[in-house]
C-alpha cells in the first residue's frame, strides 16, 4: 500500500454529530494520511471525546455561532461559505469526504482535491422533499434557500479534480447533479461486537438505524402489523413518535442502541427488514457480517451489495404487499449463513484503504505530484 506519511493532507468532512458509516471513512482515511489536519463544521455537543477522530477535528467558524452545536442544520446555508473560507495554503492535497458541502472548500491552484461523496446532498436533489415535510426553522431555511443551494453546490463540484462515489448508484446521481464521472470505492464496514454468550436465532425481524422518513421505517411497521410478525425497531430519530402510533402490539422499540445490543440483535433475530432507497446502506452489509439475511428494497446501492436469494430477499414496490409477499418468501429459503457473512466481509476497512489509497497514486499522478513510494512486503 502507498505510504502518505510525507503528504501535506488537508480532510476535510460535513459535520460530526453522531457516529455513523460517514465518519467512520473519514476515520478509515485518517488512517492512510497519519499527519493530516481534519476539519469539520461542526462537532456535536458532547462529541469532543467520542474517540481519536473527534480528538484531533479543528471546527469550522460555524461553531462559534449560536446553537450550532446542537442544531447544526439551522446553518445549512452557510456551511458552503464556512468550507470555502478555510485556509488550504500549505498542503499538497486536499481530501474532502462530502454528503453536504464540504467538497465547497477551496484548494490552491497546484493542490489536487479528491472528493469521496457519499451523495450529492439529498435534500437539495433526489430526496428534497422528504426532509422538507419535516416541521422546524431546518426546514423553513432548506426550502428558502435550496435553489440558491443547487446552484453553489454544481460551482463547487466544479473544485473537485476527482470524484470517488460510495456506490455506483452514487456515482449515477453525481453524474446526473454535476456532470462529472467518479470512480467507485464502497465505503468500510466492521462488524459489530457480540456477547461471550449467544443465543440461537429468534424468529423476530429486525429494523435498525435512524427513524427519518427516508428510512421507510413505517412500512416495516404496518408489514408487521399486517401480518402478525415480531418486529424489533432499534434506532431513533424525528419520526419515532409517529411510528409507535402505528405500530401493533408485535412491534417493540428500543430506542438506540449500544454496539454490542446491535450486534446481539443481528445475531440473534430471523432477518433484518430494510425499506430506504439507500446509497450505499451500512446497516444491511453489517447484517450480513453477523449471517443475518435482509429483506430489502430493490433499488439504490443494495442492488450491489445484496445478492438475490443469498444475502437477501429483495421486494419491488414500496407497499405493505409486497413487502409481505419478500417476508413469506424468506421463511422458505434455507439461508446459507456462512455464506451471507462471507459476502459481508467483502466491504472490509482494509480493502477500502487499499483502492482509496489507488486513487490517490493516480490523482497524483496524474497531476505530476510527486507520487508517493509502494510499501511493499518482505
Amino acid at each position: 500500500m502507498a505510504n502518505f506519511s510525507a503528504l501535506r493532507v488537508l480532510v476535510v468532512h460535513d459535520w460530526i454529530v453522531a457516529w455513523g458509516g460517514s465518519e467512520r471513512t473519514v476515520e478509515e482515511i485518517l488512517t492512510l494520511f497519519p499527519r493530516a489536519d481534519l476539519v469539520v463544521g461542526v462537532l456535536g455537543e458532547g462529541r469532543r471525546s467520542l474517540n481519536g477522530t473527534t480528538q484531533r477535528a479543528a471546527e469550522s467558524w460555524l461553531a462559534r455561532l449560536p446553537f450550532a452545536r446542537t442544531h447544526h442544520r439551522w446553518y445549512l446555508p452557510l456551511y458552503p461559505a464556512a468550507f470555502a473560507s478555510l485556509d488550504t495554503s500549505g498542503y499538497d492535497l486536499i481530501v474532502s469526504s462530502s454528503h453536504a458541502f464540504a467538497k465547497s472548500v477551496r484548494p490552491q491552484v497546484d493542490t489536487p482535491h479528491i472528493c469521496y461523496c457519499h451523495s450529492p446532498p439529498r435534500y437539495l436533489w433526489d430526496l428534497q422533499h422528504d426532509y422538507q415535510r419535516e416541521s422546524g426553522l431546518a426546514s423553513t431555511a432548506l426550502s428558502l434557500a435550496a435553489p440558491l443551494l443547487r446552484r453553489i453546490d454544481r460551482a463547487s463540484a466544479r473544485r473537485v479534480d476527482h470524484f470517488v462515489a460510495n456506490s455506483h448508484y452514487i456515482a449515477d446521481r453525481i453524474r446526473r447533479a454535476y456532470g462529472r464521472d467518479a470512480s467507485v470505492v464502497y465505503p468500510p464496514v466492521t462488524p459489530k461486537p457480540v456477547p461471550s454468550a449467544r443465543a440461537g436465532r429468534s424468529d423476530a425481524l429486525l429494523a435498525l438505524g435512524r427513524l427519518v422518513p427516508y428510512k421507510r421505517v413505517d412500512l416495516a411497521i404496518e408489514m408487521a402489523n399486517a401480518l402478525g410478525e415480531r418486529l424489533i425497531v432499534a434506532g431513533d430519530g424525528p419520526e419515532r413518535a409517529r411510528l409507535e402510533k402505528l405500530a401493533g402490539p408485535t412491534v417493540t422499540f428500543e430506542g438506540d442502541v449500544s454496539e454490542l445490543r446491535a450486534g446481539e440483535l443481528m445475531e440473534t433475530c430471523r432477518a433484518m427488514v430494510f425499506c430506504a432507497e439507500e446509497d450505499f446502506g451500512i446497516a444491511p452489509v453489517e447484517a450480513n457480517m453477523h449471517g443475518l439475511p435482509v429483506i430489502a428494497y430493490g433499488r439504490g446501492a443494495l442492488r450491489e451489495s445484496m445478492i438475490d436469494g443469498v444475502t437477501a430477499e429483495f421486494f419491488d414496490e414500496p407497499s405493505v404487499a409486497s413487502l409481505s409477499a419478500a417476508v413469506d418468501r424468506s421463511r422458505g429459503r434455507n439461508w446459507d449463513h456462512e455464506a451471507i457473512r462471507a459476502n459481508g466481509f467483502r466491504y472490509s476497512a482494509e480493502r477500502f484503504r487499499t483502492e482509496f489509497a489507488q486513487q490517490v497514486v493516480h490523482v497524483l499522478s496524474r497531476g505530476g505530484a510527486g507520487v508517493p513510494r509502494l510499501d511493499r512486503p518482505g
